[in-house]
């Protein structure tokens, strides 16, 4: 086979014999590169794979949120775990969580019979 020049770096490099078609080195920034492309263009292709199957109704994303709550109950280690190595991704999430959750309350009008003040009437 002729030696080929990559797709990212431009060096040369002779293709695997077993994938003829092969257009990246084995560079492992390279085939970082790859993957990461890859799955871009399979995303782009398939937008809604990740999305809830309004389809399916609302009784089954209930019982997928009863199977997830249950799922951390039974494991609060993996949960403990997971949060422990992803903390600094937590917190940016629960930050950016409570500034939406503000705003949306302080954009919405008080529920009926309430009125924002605690002023006592004369009885």
């Amino acid at each position: 086979m002729d030696p080929r020049a990559c797709r990212y770096c431009n060096s040369s490099f002779l293709p695997n014999k077993y994938a003829p078609r092969q257009t990246v080195c084995s560079n492992l920034e390279c085939q970082k590169k790859r993957q990461l492309e890859s799955m871009r263009q399979w995303r782009e292709k398939n937008p809604s794979y990740f999305k809830y199957d309004e389809s399916k109704g609302i009784q089954w994303l209930e019982i997928q949120r009863r199977r997830s709550r249950e799922w951390r109950q039974r494991n609060p280690d993996k949960v403990r775990a997971y949060r422990q190595t992803h903390e600094d991704e937590y917190r940016r999430y629960m930050r950016e969580y409570m500034q939406r959750y503000r705003q949306k309350q302080k954009t919405q009008p008080p529920a009926s019979g309430e009125t924002g003040t605690d002023v006592k009437t004369p009885d």
